[in-house]
């Protein structure tokens, strides 16, 4: 198939671009694309496990009432749920107290409403130490691809100049 409008081409198509603004954009190309990537699977868990614990605090507002089976076992769902995604993530939350026995049949198997609260606190402490850390991660990966470090011979100083 021919082309029929090469201003659409991107730049390096086009064979007026000097070969040193090629390499640095090809260059700047690869390093966004990777970037790009390396964000792209934290991002979205991030994304997604807020939303989850949003959810999961809308269900623990609706479950405080009396008649509110049905909410606890979805609260109960997206405790499990987010418990289950941290740890496939390699961290470690403990999750709230059950209800033992004497809490009665409409509580039996529900975690305890009055621990729920602190153990969002928690997931929410380290969801955003883990995000932190594959940030700086990214970065340093970044500073690598970039060349941003430079050697100390790189840099002039009097006794680099003197040798």
């Amino acid at each position: 198939m021919i082309h029929q409008d090469p201003t659409n081409w991107s730049q390096g198509f086009q064979g007026s671009e000097h070969p040193d603004t090629a390499r640095v954009r090809v260059r700047k190309e690869y390093v966004d694309a990777m970037i790009a990537l390396k964000r792209e699977n934290m991002d979205r868990v991030y994304v997604y496990l807020n939303g989850l614990m949003e959810k999961a605090k809308e269900e623990l507002a609706l479950a405080r009432g009396t008649s509110a089976d049905g909410r606890r076992a979805a609260l109960r769902q997206h405790i499990d749920e987010i418990i289950a995604y941290l740890k496939g993530q390699s961290l470690d939350v403990p999750p709230p107290q059950l209800y033992g026995e004497k809490a009665g049949a409409a509580f039996a198997g529900s975690y305890v409403l009055e621990e729920i609260p602190s153990f969002f606190g928690q997931v929410k402490c380290v969801l955003d130490q883990w995000y932190d850390s594959h940030l700086i991660a990214v970065y340093d990966e970044m500073v690598a691809l970039v060349n941003l470090k430079k050697s100390a011979s790189a840099n002039p100083s009097p006794a680099n100049l003197e040798a």
